[in-house]
């Protein structure tokens, strides 16, 4: 059974240094949601594309492991390719986006397949 944590393990992300490149889209405005003193235990996320919302994990039981990283994006990027990457392997493709017209942001599922917590030291998030 697994419990899922938009803020659990000692928090979702440092953000020591948090980067916005500007992407093959245009989406470059700021990002929100992604708080500056939570610790998981890495340093920096880096967005490449799109404004994220929230990004926060979901852990397996014994919170040792991530089993998929959820997204929320500004705007309808239904149409866009987007990925994550743990520190700096492949980009992983996420699940198809659920488009949310009220809140006009777009969610995500990103398969992690239960990355080890101890061993992340960085995400990327890229929208293409």
């Amino acid at each position: 059974m697994r419990k899922r944590s938009n803020k659990g393990f000692a928090g979702v992300l440092a953000v020591a240094g948090l980067a916005v490149v500007a992407g093959g889209t245009a989406f470059t405005a700021s990002n929100t949601g992604l708080p500056a003193t939570d610790t998981v235990g890495y340093g920096a996320t880096t967005v490449s594309g799109a404004v994220v919302n929230s990004l926060s994990y979901d852990y397996d039981v014994p919170k040792s492991g991530i089993d998929n990283v959820l997204l929320v994006l500004d705007g309808d990027t239904t149409g866009a390719t987007v990925e994550f990457a743990f520190n700096d392997a492949a980009p992983t493709t996420c699940g198809v986006g659920t488009y949310d017209e009220v809140e006009t942001q777009t969610a995500y599922t990103c398969a992690a397949g239960g990355f080890a917590v101890s061993d992340l030291a960085k995400t990327a998030v890229f929208v293409d």
